[in-house]
């Protein structure tokens, strides 16, 4: 793969495209020569996510300075770091001929992931490049592209990520594929004919809630971060090749399937050990060759049947309880579509997401009473069943694909009730939350008992939380203007929440067809934080 750079025979093939532009390999070498240059005298360098273009010059230019790496997808993790460091900063303007790009160890060369564990807590994960190589080789003999001179490689996520950094720049740059570094938003933005969709089950399965379509489908698709349902494989499957990975950043790719209801098939150069509770990971992709995983499998030759992590067995009241096996049969329920159901501060919660059945029911009936029924029939399989529920559209993601346990520890965390929030509609610059205030909110308690509304401070703050969730802000108290109040919003009533985000404020707007209710601005020109 390094002979990409060492020679001269890929210098006049394209490399990248960005934007309208189409980058050479030797283009891109003359400005990662540029980079390497200026990295001379740093030591720790930190690659930030965004820009997908400079994280590939800055990444190489790393490499080939000989730099200890760090990849931070999330800002806030700056804040534990107790060493000196540089963040990496591209500059499109500068180029350099003649740079040595021979004499890299790969295995001495070694980048930091940083990632969150199954607690949620931060730790750092190590690759060689060795490792990065070797997997973008096996995944190059694995997967036999088509029309390989014309296909275009585009993602949904973020470089920063293993998964990211493994199928958006490793396996392109070694398979010869063309890398569109414009990160996929939306499914109007994949327009490449030969496209190959790198995203997650959090991007794709909203393409099947809201019937998307893409402007060009693309012929492949490579979903990981957490397993594809069923439903949405069969769903992409109508226009697309579909590969479902299975992996972490501590193992790298362990397996993949083609159609759903199907086991995972191993790669070629991993091999697995089945213990009681865990399984041992050996392949290349791994740092020293071996890793121990938390999942229980099953494993039938090559063929991989995954049961579930051992990190969602929780004890309560000295019984041994199983999230997956309680969301499983949750989800048996046809008032549920999905559900996470996880231990905070010592007792289990559920976050529902329900089906247009359950919706009926709740609006028909009282949140009170849907949550007797669900426990009732979760009473069923199981003893301990979840204290507290809350209802959402949607089991939130992060940018990788996985469960935001820490966004949902939030949710129950806070003391005020939130809203059951029945429906979303997301543009590029809005997001319109349905939401029905039910009864039973505690603001609704000690005010105004004889006429209940919602006091003017619960908008304000259910408008500035929805806020954070969805632009990833952190607004903090005094940051609002021009707030106006219409009309009073009585209980049991389904209301809209707009959210608008400009370049330093958002806008809100509570409104149910043409009656608005209230209206202002947040000020947001500060520190991003992710919850």
């Amino acid at each position: 793969m390094l002979e990409i750079f060492t020679t001269s025979e890929y210098d006049n093939k394209i490399a990248v495209i960005n934007g309208d532009r189409a980058y050479t390999f030797g283009e891109l070498k003359r400005r990662i020569a540029f980079q390497a240059v200026k990295l001379k005298n740093k030591y720790n360098i930190i690659l930030l996510g965004g820009d997908n273009f400079g994280f590939i010059i800055q990444f190489w230019a790393s490499i080939f300075s000989g730099k200890n790496i760090y990849l931070i997808s999330d800002k806030t993790r700056l804040n534990g770091i107790d060493f000196e460091y540089d963040i990496a900063e591209y500059e499109s303007d500068g180029e350099l001929e003649g740079f040595d790009f021979s004499g890299i160890d790969v295995n001495k060369a070694v980048i930091n992931f940083y990632t969150s564990g199954s607690s949620g807590c931060a730790k750092v994960i190590q690759k060689s490049l060795f490792n990065l190589i070797r997997e973008a080789e096996d995944l190059s003999k694995t997967f036999k592209i088509e029309n390989k001179e014309s296909a275009v490689v585009m993602s949904t996520t973020s470089m920063c990520h293993m998964f990211g950094l493994t199928f958006h720049m490793m396996f392109p740059l070694y398979s010869g594929l063309k890398i569109s570094t414009d990160t996929v938003t939306l499914p109007e933005n994949v327009t490449a004919e030969n496209g190959i969709l790198i995203s997650t089950p959090a991007f794709l399965g909203c393409l099947q809630k809201y019937n998307a379509l893409f402007t060009k489908a693309p012929a492949y698709i490579f979903s990981a971060g957490s397993t594809l349902s069923d439903e949405n494989f069969e769903y992409l499957e109508k226009f697309s090749n579909v590969t479902d990975i299975y992996g972490s950043t501590e193992t790298g790719t362990i397996a993949y399937k083609n159609h759903p209801n199907s086991p995972f098939k191993l790669f070629g150069n991993v091999r697995i050990e089945v213990k009681e509770n865990c399984i041992d990971v050996l392949s290349d992709y791994v740092f020293g060759g071996k890793v121990t995983i938390n999942d229980m499998v099953e494993l039938r030759g090559r063929e991989l049947y995954i049961k579930q992590r051992t990190d969602r067995l929780f004890k309560i009241n000295e019984k041994r309880i199983s999230a997956d096996e309680l969301e499983l049969n949750l989800k048996n329920n046809e008032l549920v579509k999905d559900a996470y159901i996880m231990q905070n501060d010592g007792k289990l919660v559920c976050l529902c997401a329900l089906s247009p059945e359950g919706q009926n029911y709740l609006l028909k009936n009282s949140v009170p009473a849907l949550i007797k029924t669900l426990k009732q029939h979760l009473l069923k399989y199981s003893e301990i069943v979840p204290q507290h529920w809350k209802f959402i559209d949607i089991i939130p993601m992060t940018q990788h694909g996985k469960v935001n346990k820490n966004l949902i520890g939030h949710l129950f965390n806070v003391n005020l009730s939130l809203p059951v929030i029945l429906n979303r509609t997301i543009d590029e610059n809005s997001i319109t939350y349905e939401m029905f205030i039910y009864n039973q909110c505690n603001f609704f308690q000690g005010h105004f008992p004889k006429l209940k509304i919602v006091p003017g401070v619960a908008q304000l703050y259910l408008a500035k939380v929805f806020a954070n969730i969805h632009y990833n802000l952190n607004l903090g108290e005094g940051q609002w203007k021009r707030i106006k109040f219409s009309n009073i919003i009585e209980p049991d009533r389904i209301v809209n929440l707009k959210l608008e985000k400009s370049d330093k404020q958002v806008s809100y707007e509570y409104f149910s067809g043409d009656k608005k209710y209230a209206s202002g601005v947040f000020l947001c020109d500060n520190i991003f934080k992710e919850l």
